[in-house]
């Protein structure tokens, strides 16, 4: 599915071309979940996106984080592709309704301005029928496509401002269905420049990280350190391949299965990579 790379060179934390192809294709092997996507361009999306990854971060990521990375790159540009053929929603059978307008209108021998003419004017006969409070809240997102400085803005907290954002589409929604049952809310609250892949996140998270190492500030969100057992992944993992279950290794050590599991799983991960590829 990818060409072999000429010499096996070191792309990034320890992990070789050669490796990084591999992962690549594993990863686009076992993605059932765009099966409408060629395996050619899940491997090319997975490369990319894992290459791109080591490139970025900090740490040496496990073999699984960078599969996973592949993942949501193929799914994103799954989903992007079902954009761009007009299928989207639950039911990826499904022609979307803008698919539909675009070229309906597109097909005619003559354009028409009907549908943008309608859109106007029930936005501007909704405008007035919304109540101050509601027009306020709306009009302070639509001019500054973000939630934090629209707050700023109303001079609201972000509860006060979400629960009156909240009934102010409520309110709107219900005006333009015209009493008939208005759609469920969808939809983000940032400008559509930033409606962006998998990878902008990447890179987006690796700035801020950059960002809070340079003003010497360290996150909320920051990992517990591992549990101290007294005894190395290494050694729980010699003991389970000489017969110890997880179950008496937990009672040994007072802790879950689940966490004796997984710290063997670890060790043998950590043991297989430590073979140079091929072996």
């Amino acid at each position: 599915m990818l060409p072999q790379p000429r010499a096996d060179d070191p792309v990034g934390h320890g992990y070789t071309a050669f490796q990084v192809v591999r992962l690549a294709v594993w990863a686009a092997r076992e993605c059932h979940w765009v099966n409408g996507m060629a395996m050619t361009d899940r491997a090319e999306t997975a490369w990319e996106a894992i290459t791109e990854h080591l490139r970025l971060v900090d740490r040496r990521p496990e073999e699984t984080e960078l599969v996973a990375i592949g993942w949501k790159a193929m799914k994103a540009q799954h989903y992007q592709d079902l954009k761009t053929h007009g299928l989207g929603g639950k039911d990826k059978a499904l022609v979307s309704r803008a698919f539909v307008r675009y070229w309906t209108s597109a097909s005619f021998p003559a354009h028409s301005h009907e549908d943008l003419v309608v859109d106007r004017l029930a936005l501007a006969q909704i405008w007035i029928a919304l109540t101050p409070a509601h027009r306020l809240v709306l009009s302070a997102l639509a001019e500054h496509q973000d939630r934090r400085r629209a707050e700023q803005a109303v001079n609201m907290d972000s509860e006060a401002f979400t629960r009156a954002l909240r009934r102010a589409r409520r309110a709107f929604f219900a005006l333009w269905h015209e009493g008939e049952t208005p759609s469920r809310m969808w939809g983000y609250d940032r400008p559509g420049a930033r409606h962006q892949n998998v990878m902008y996140l990447v890179r987006l998270r690796k700035q801020r990280a950059l960002k809070r190492k340079a003003a010497d500030t360290v996150s909320r969100r920051g990992h517990r350190a591992p549990r101290d057992l007294g005894v190395s992944d290494r050694e729980l993992l010699a003991r389970c391949e000489s017969g110890a279950t997880y179950a008496a290794l937990a009672r040994e050590f007072g802790v879950s299965g689940e966490l004796i599991k997984g710290r063997v799983n670890k060790a043998r991960v950590d043991r297989e990579n430590s073979f140079p590829v091929g072996e």
